[in-house]
């Protein structure tokens, strides 16, 4: 997943990764359980036939004949497991998407109310996905049944045949009959079907992986322009575009260089393509056209600042070695001196920490986290929020918010 384009993470989802690892990828431990009674339920029939023709004659053609009618019976039970599992598993990629995309906008769900409206969008994506695994429990089930049922039919019709025939039954013969259709009817009635199950599912499983490892992944394939030490990043006639069957290019005709020292701006109104050109020069957006040539190591400053709990020296050193004179260098340049007796531990979860307002600053591989100026701010100004002060209407904030105390 961290190899997928831009292109192909839109068509994958979280919850779509976590139902292959989960579900698809275990049917390959039950497959290779049942696989093999695929060609040894057939042979094993094979034998004992030959093994009955032997002791009761033809009248063991009847008995058999029973368990070919069994053989296309599993074929079409096989075929529908392989298509409800195909739709089962679009269910649950389905409705683990949605749970996905809920939890993560729980605080705008709760703050307009629509808790019911999610809850039974969920519901009923929920009852889709077990109608589907409860026919292949009801399929499931007739396997399981003609396991139990199939051995005494047989042997019924067998010998039903044979008394038909003219001939005479003996403790002998039904004892070596029931023995032989004993042995076959473990592996053909029961582990046989098993196999076919297993593997229709397992077929699908293989689609579905598939389908995803055939997603476009980053190239890396990025030639370099030879380099004279006086340009750092040089873009030539650089059309690209995300979506290959679109007609107009994302970013067509681009050409420009960066030297050292230089400090290169990119505006532009929404949708212009400053993020698919930062992208091209990531190596994120494949050329159709042209070369970008990147000499050196590239910082990466995401808009959403990422911080994990711990200290702040933790969040700076990042698990490297404390070296103390780059350390206060990196201290120095990020101004955060004045900074340290205010903030001895950093956490999401800290209502001193608001989530607006953070800074990400990187200084050789180094990660810092401020927020001076919320610290300073009185409550007042918070309430406030740039308006001018009037008493009146101050006082009634106060007490509707029951900030008096």
């Amino acid at each position: 997943a961290l190899c997928l384009s831009n292109l192909a993470m839109g068509k994958t989802t979280t919850g779509q990764i976590v139902n292959l690892l989960s579900n698809d990828v275990n049917r390959f431990d039950q497959v290779t359980i049942f696989l093999h009674f695929l060609w040894a339920g057939p042979l094993q029939a094979i034998i004992v036939t030959i093994l009955l023709w032997m002791e009761i004659g033809i009248s063991c053609l009847a008995g058999m004949a029973v368990l070919i009618i069994l053989l296309p019976l599993q074929s079409c039970i096989g075929k529908l497991f392989s298509s409800l599992r195909s739709k089962t598993a679009a269910f649950t990629d389905t409705r683990i998407r949605t749970m996905n995309e809920v939890i993560t906008g729980i605080r705008i769900i709760k703050m307009y109310g629509w808790e019911k409206s999610f809850a039974d969008l969920i519901t009923s994506l929920r009852r889709k996905e077990i109608s589907k695994i409860l026919r292949s429990s009801y399929l499931r089930g007739m396997n399981l049944a003609s396991f139990f049922v199939a051995s005494k039919i047989i042997v019924f019709v067998t010998f039903t045949t044979y008394v038909t025939l003219g001939n005479v039954i003996t403790a002998s013969r039904v004892f070596v009959a029931v023995t032989l259709y004993g042995a076959v009817r473990l592996t053909v009635t029961l582990f046989f079907p098993s196999a076919v199950e297993k593997v229709s599912e397992a077929v699908v499983s293989i689609r579905r992986i598939k389908n995803f490892l055939l997603l476009d992944e980053i190239t890396q394939c990025n030639p370099q322009l030879p380099s004279d030490g006086k340009m750092i990043v040089d873009v030539q006639d650089f059309t690209a575009s995300w979506d290959k069957a679109s007609e107009t290019p994302t970013l067509q005709g681009l050409s420009f260089t960066v030297r050292p020292g230089e400090l290169l701006a990119v505006v532009g109104p929404v949708g212009a393509g400053k993020s698919s050109l930062l992208s091209a020069v990531l190596g994120e957006l494949p050329p159709s056209q042209g070369l970008v040539s990147v000499h050196g190591r590239i910082a990466y400053v995401s808009q959403q600042p990422w911080v994990f709990s711990g200290t702040l020296r933790s969040n700076i050193l990042f698990g490297k070695k404390y070296e103390k004179e780059r350390y206060e260098k990196v201290i120095k340049a990020c101004a955060l001196k004045k900074t340290f007796p205010l903030l001895d531990e950093i956490s999401q979860c800290n209502p001193q920490l608001p989530s607006d307002g953070k800074t990400i600053v990187d200084v050789q591989d180094f990660t810092a986290f401020w927020d001076e100026e919320s610290f300073q701010r009185t409550l007042r100004s918070n309430i406030l929020f740039g308006k001018k002060y009037e008493k009146e209407r101050y006082e009634k904030v106060i007490k509707a918010c029951a900030l008096k105390k």
